[in-house]
């Protein structure tokens, strides 16, 4: 069994702004106009830190193990197999991630909560430009230092087409998701993002003596959130986030994975999300393709 670990420093970050009375023991008034979403949603975001409303920063650590069973192909005969992939992401929020201090960050003091959503990818090749994959992923996660916990689940279907193919590659990615969460006290809340996005590879230089090469990364998405994905202020108002848009660039390697000791990536780059009303923004971390997303 092989096993691999990829870090993403979630996107999630923006759930993990959690109300003070939750967070901590004794966090002292939560401050005038710091705006949150629903910590339960943590595990389904993916890759970096953001910014909520003017006053809350938040952070998030994610390892996602994976386990491959077979790739998704079209054999030689015209049959598909369809491809089969196991995922656990674990995701560990932050209270805080101070750039002055980064060692203090992982304090346990400062976790602020903990979860896990175990799922299966499938792949199915419909031909040799055109790949869908749809999973399903469900768990349970809870605030440290706190009584919340919540049942945590999503699942979707992505659409990968390669309108130019060969050294230089630009995909259309669409994807339709459904993402929720029952908490152990409350009404169950949920949400269905819809995301539309182009990515754009070129080779960028030759690396070990010409025997590989590097590759240029550029994605462009817009996602509509339908549904209540709302940001809860505390005078208990809320303010719903319809849409985000994201722009970024990563670089890979054409015949390995990048590896940093025993961390290994498809790819590695930046991202600048916002919303277009500005109440959300952000800058995350590359380490896949919009559709492995």
């Amino acid at each position: 069994m092989s096993k691999r670990f990829m870090l993403s420093c979630a996107f999630a970050a923006l759930v993990f702004a959690l109300p003070a009375p939750v967070c901590a023991q004794d966090p002292g008034p939560e401050p005038p106009g710091v705006t949150t979403v629903p910590w339960a949603y943590a595990s389904y975001f993916g890759t970096g830190w953001y910014r909520i409303g003017d006053d809350r920063d938040a952070f998030a650590i994610r390892y996602v193990y994976r386990k491959r069973i077979r790739d998704g192909r079209i054999r030689e005969d015209g049959t598909r197999q369809i491809g089969v992939e196991w995922r656990v992401p674990v995701t560990l929020g932050l209270n805080e991630f101070p750039l002055e201090d980064i060692q203090g960050s992982v304090d346990p003091e400062n976790f602020a909560n903990l979860s896990a959503n175990p799922g299966v990818w499938l792949d199915l090749p419909v031909n040799e430009r055109w790949t869908l994959r749809s999973h399903l992923a469900a768990g349970w996660g809870s605030v440290l230092n706190g009584g919340e916990s919540a049942w945590t689940y999503w699942g979707g279907i992505a659409s990968r087409y390669l309108l130019v193919d060969g050294s230089r590659r630009l995909a259309l990615i669409n994807a339709l998701g459904f993402v929720g969460y029952t908490p152990s006290e409350g009404p169950t809340e949920s949400f269905q993002p819809i995301m539309t996005g182009l990515e754009f590879r070129h080779p960028l230089l030759a690396i070990d003596d010409g025997r590989d090469r590097l590759r240029l990364h550029w994605q462009v998405a817009h996602t509509h959130f339908h549904g209540q994905l709302d940001l809860n202020r505390p005078d208990g108002s809320t303010e719903q986030v319809s849409e985000q848009w994201e722009v970024g660039f990563a670089v890979s390697r054409e015949q390995d994975r990048l590896r940093f000791g025993w961390l290994s990536f498809d790819r590695l780059g930046l991202a600048y999300r916002f919303s277009g009303d500005g109440e959300l923004e952000g800058v995350g971390l590359v380490f896949n393709s919009l559709f492995d997303e």
